[in-house]
């Protein structure tokens, strides 16, 4: 196959517009100037030529199961599924003493910073001024460059200071946040997502202590707007995705940066001598589980300590060790070329310096149960910190999984991944606030059951989208056994002056999760462009630059955990990054995005890396709400007046809804809110099937993640395939199937056929299993009444791989009216029992006969003509004999106007072909021709009432197959406005700048008893297709 020509691609600035929402249809849409002499293209893997059988069978004719596709089956399956892991929920581990006395802060006073506050800090220490009382978690605006203040009164007593140490702890403030206590101040910390915590023993007093946090909120690094719609790039370390807050406009979507104390805090009291971290690094291979304990000393002086270390089953009941003593010691090792020293090999105990102590003790196991997504068995490790006097003075515990996971970066192609040895694709889904959501409102059956959702559509694993997560979602992850992958919150770029402190939170992001055997995977930025987007004085701007970034956050990160599995990017428009490709992939909703429809489903992928397997990190289309949503939730003005009726109403009408701007580049505009839905829903569902049994049928795609998962808010971002009161959306269940392990597929490139053709449809096992099966193939055709063919043949599935299975050859029947058929598949195992079904509609026209009117060219041309004698049209060379003018050059018809004109006033038919982009004057109306925004179309819609579009059906213009590419071709480039002229084909000049204007991919007008016709659909190469064929005799009809 010859090597596909990568084509040129062109840096775009960035639309600087105010439809905020639409920076993800500009990135969606935006090519950048790459370093491509680096990449290469995946060509479509080599297939044999290996034939099904293709005689008639009866005996081979099967019955498809219908699948699960309701909200009610579904949750009958998680009723079950519930039931499944409950067992690893369980925390039987022995009852642990805490040492810890811990004073809830669940309340405070909050307010926006003033002008006077500025002025006169003091009084805000005191607690003066207008207050709001609100609860913890607390989140939401300001947005952008703002401060404002939490202020709370706690009393402590005497027995609070017995420990001999109080700190104040915050598990996660958004975004930099500066405490004070009793008027003092106590430290300060910058960053969302991590926990952090200072020592104010000192400072506070028995009774009344009055503490105040400001919290400070920025623009993000990732750019926003300020109140003149001005774009601004600041320095708060946020990508794009975050919890949300309950506001219609702004807070329920995708996603705006808010501040606040979104996760708990309170004062604790311990012992000056406490434990500030325990993480237990599994280590498998070596039959070891090795326990990082880091000790904090704040005793004036230095301690000795020693350890107690107990392991236990935490899921099921089980001792490994128990009440094991370890006293820190080491060994003096001389220096090279160093003098002897007495102390040199000597054996010393460690005594805990002021501050944090690092120890590891490893311990070696006999056996152990195996972490792993269908059973995620858990252990807790139980540490007593004694002091010289042997008095437990603190105690913690933490839950950890033996497991490994692991990618080849060696062998080539690099880039596989290992989970406990064994090879693992990554299927997935992203996720934006749903989970966090549950966790701040302390849902924990809606945590739990999201994550079971996810395993019941067949997902092993969740992006956790561009930022971590509260700690309580990875344990949940833990107990049920879905993997994830954490993403630092970096998008585009980084300011330059957010260097060190990007390292700093790489770090505090692996310290957070570390510990949770579901944390496979780190990320550190999502799509990073090139040249800072346009912004180089503000960002890091080139590749070399990100360079150093990326070594610097692998080494901080492999410093707190050496078995980090890191993907440096994903996402990326600025490729290579270091490790496995990540492209992201809209094509099938920001048309034109990534690459083009027909090489993806042919078996192309985007440039990169050679030598590489890849992934792509996001995908999808968006499907509206339920009409249950909409009447529970959304504000009035977004309603229409009828759900049933036809009316004006359209998803415009709700914030940050592109249903109604892109839809025209897919589907026909429907008429009513429930025609709305319903159509939106199916169209994400195709489109979820559509590229995820596109990158099954790729052995090289090792990790795929859709978006979106969950909606957190109604109307949240619409890309979801379920709402956010847990409806499944079609594709929900579309997405399931695509990732049962084991399935069948077919594939062809046309779905349109004139009776009599013989076509070949391609049969692919797809297995993500690590053992390969025999199987039983059954397919059959139907037609709207019967089975007209079905046979059998037996395959094979590969081992974690997709496979080609076979040619069906088959000869199309003979027909007297179109008609649809489906062709079927079902995969048997030894036992006759299905293991999975597909089928693959298609159209059957009848042959068409060609009108004898005479068609004659205003300019020749030859191929053109050629082709039309091919296909039994009638030629003349003389305009004046013609009963149809193919206008195919304006320029020629300018010179010819006077006689053309009146040839089609007085009856004839003159047909503008492809009409390039510009003004023109036709017949005294004015015609503009624009090129399409967001790439070139795959859909034009012939909903138009016309009689030449009343001859075809709603999607007959869709999904053309092209001669020369041999593969799915747009068939738009151009829209037509034209006033003065009778619409037969809509499209719409629509794109991320305006709110998509409905327009014309064809026209008529009708001049004197003639007409002149306009048509920009592209039919070059096309007219294989029987839609093409028969719109292009509708136009040159006479």
């Amino acid at each position: 196959m010859k090597a596909r020509i990568i084509r040129s691609l062109v840096l775009l600035t960035i639309f600087s517009g105010a439809i905020a929402q639409d920076r993800f249809a500009d990135i969606g849409t935006a090519n950048y100037q790459t370093r491509e002499h680096l990449l290469a293209v995946p060509e479509p893997i080599e297939k044999d030529e290996i034939y099904l059988p293709a005689s008639h069978d009866p005996s081979a004719i099967f019955n498809m199961e219908a699948p699960v596709s309701t909200k009610e089956q579904l949750y009958h399956e998680l009723q079950k599924i519930r039931k499944k892991y409950e067992p690893f929920t369980q925390d039987l581990a022995p009852e642990f003493e805490n040492q810890r006395h811990r004073i809830a802060l669940n309340e405070f006073k909050w307010r926006m910073e003033t002008q006077d506050d500025i002025q006169d800090f003091v009084s805000i220490l005191s607690g003066e001024g207008d207050w709001e009382n609100v609860e913890i978690p607390h989140y939401g605006p300001p947005l952008g460059r703002a401060v404002t203040y939490y202020f709370k009164e706690v009393d402590l007593e005497e027995s609070d200071f017995h420990k001999g140490s109080l700190f104040i702890h915050f598990k996660g403030v958004d975004y930099k946040a500066s405490v004070f206590l009793n008027g003092r101040y106590v430290g300060s910390h910058e960053g969302f997502f991590a926990p952090f915590e200072f020592e104010i023993t000192d400072v506070a007093k028995v009774g009344k202590n009055r503490i105040l946090v400001k919290v400070e909120n920025d623009y993000s690094t990732t750019g926003g707007r300020d109140e003149l719609g001005n774009k601004v790039v600041g320095d708060k370390i946020y990508a794009a995705t975050g919890p949300g807050y309950d506001e219609p406009t702004e807070g329920w979507h995708h996603c705006p940066a808010g501040m606040g104390i979104y996760q708990d805090c309170y004062i604790e009291s311990r012992s000056p001598l406490h434990f500030n971290d325990l993480f237990v690094r599994p280590m498998p291979a070596d039959s070891i589980a090795e326990v990082w304990v880091e000790v904090n000393n704040y005793h004036e002086y230095p301690k000795d300590i020693s350890l107690e270390l107990s392991i236990y089953g935490q899921n099921f009941e089980e001792t490994i060790i128990e009440s094991l003593n370890y006293v820190p010691s080491t060994v003096h090792i001389p220096g090279v070329g160093d003098l002897d020293k007495p102390t040199d090999w000597e054996k010393t105990r460690l005594k805990m310096g002021y501050g944090v102590n690092y120890l590891r003790v490893p311990i070696k196991l006999e056996s152990w149960r195996t972490w792993e997504p269908g059973s995620p068995w858990l252990y807790q490790v139980q540490v007593k910190l004694l002091n010289e006097e042997n008095q437990v003075v603190d105690t913690q515990s933490q839950q950890f999984g033996m497991r490994s996971f692991e990618m080849d970066t060696v062998s080539i192609p690099r880039g596989s991944m290992y989970l406990n040895g064994q090879m693992i694709r990554l299927r997935g889904a992203n996720t934006m606030g749903h989970l966090q959501q549950s966790v701040m409102k302390k849902d924990w059956d809606q945590l739990r059951d999201d994550i079971l959702l996810a395993k019941l559509a067949n997902m092993n694993y969740l992006r956790l989208t561009q930022r971590p997560v509260q700690s309580e979602i990875y344990e949940y992850m833990d107990k049920l056994g879905l993997m994830n992958q954490t993403d630092l919150p970096l998008f585009g770029s980084i300011r330059r002056n957010k260097f060190a402190e990007a390292v700093k939170q790489a770090e505090e992001m692996e310290r957070l999760v570390r510990s949770h055997p579901s944390t496979i995977m780190v990320s550190y930025i999502n799509e990073r462009f090139p040249n800072a987007e346009g912004h180089p004085q503000r960002s890091l701007s080139t590749a070399e630059d990100y360079y150093k970034l990326f070594k610097a956050l692998d080494q901080v990160v492999l410093l707190s955990n050496p078995d980090r599995v890191i993907k440096a990017g994903d996402g990326d428009y600025d490729p290579p990054s270091p490790g496995l490709p990540d492209n992201h992939c809209y094509n099938l909703w920001y048309n034109g995005h990534g690459l083009g429809l027909g090489e993806m489903y042919k078996g192309y992928w985007q440039p990169v890396k050679e030598g590489w397997y890849y992934a792509c990190g996001e995908f999808g289309a968006e499907g509206l709400d339920p009409v249950n949503v909409m009447k529970e939730y959304y504000p009035q003005e977004w309603l229409p007046e009828s759900f049933t009726d036809r009316s004006d109403w359209n998803p415009g009408m709700i914030s940050r809804a592109q249903s109604n701007r892109f839809h025209y580049m897919w589907y026909n505009t429907p008429e009513t809110v429930n025609g709305w839905i319903e159509t939106s829903q199916n169209y994400q569902a195709w489109a979820a099937k559509f590229i995820t049994e596109s990158f099954r049928r790729d052995p090289r795609m090792v990790s795929f993640a859709i978006h979106l998962f969950i909606d957190a808010w109604p109307a949240g971002w619409m890309k979801s395939i379920m709402d956010v009161d847990r409806q499944p959306k079609k594709a929900y269940f579309a997405y399931r199937d695509a990732l049962e392990p084991t399935i069948i597929t077919i594939r062809n490139d046309r779905w349109q056929y004139w009776e009599g053709e013989t076509e070949k449809f391609e049969f692919w096992l797809s297995n993500d299993l690590n053992q390969s099966k025999d199987y039983i193939l059954k397919y059959q055709i139907r037609d709207e009444e019967e089975i007209v063919f079905a046979n059998q043949s037996p395959v094979s599935s590969p081992v974690n791989s997709a496979s080609f299975k076979g040619y069906l050859n088959y000869e199309l029947p003979t027909v007297e009216k179109r008609g649809k058929y489906t062709l079927e598949a079902i995969l048997l195992d030894e036992k006759g029992n299905q293991v999975h079904q597909n089928s693959f509609d298609f159209v059957v026209f009848p042959q068409t006969s060609i009108p004898q009117s005479k068609i004659a060219f205003v300019k020749p041309d030859h191929q053109l003509s050629k082709q039309l004698v091919s296909l039994g049209f009638i030629l003349s060379k003389k305009l004046k004999e013609a009963d149809v003018i193919l206008i195919n050059d304006f320029k020629t018809y300018q010179t010819n106007e006077r006689l053309i004109n009146r040839l089609v006033k007085e009856g004839r038919t003159g047909l503008f072909l492809n009409l390039e982009a510009g003004e023109y004057n036709i017949i005294n109306t004015e015609v503009v021709v624009k090129d399409t925004r967001m790439g070139k179309y795959y859909f034009v819609s012939p909903e138009s009432n016309h009689p030449i579009a009343a001859k075809f059906q709603s999607k007959d213009f869709w999904l053309w197959y092209d001669a020369r590419s041999t593969s799915i071709a747009p068939i738009l480039g151009n829209t037509i406005s034209a006033e003065d002229w009778t619409p037969i084909l809509y499209s719409a000049d629509t794109g991320w700048r305006n709110s998509g204007q409905r327009s014309l991919a064809a026209a008529e007008y009708k001049y004197g008893v003639g007409y002149f016709r306009l048509s920009t659909v592209n039919l070059a190469h096309k007219l294989i297709n029987p839609s093409a064929l028969l719109y292009l005799k509708e136009l040159l009809s006479h």
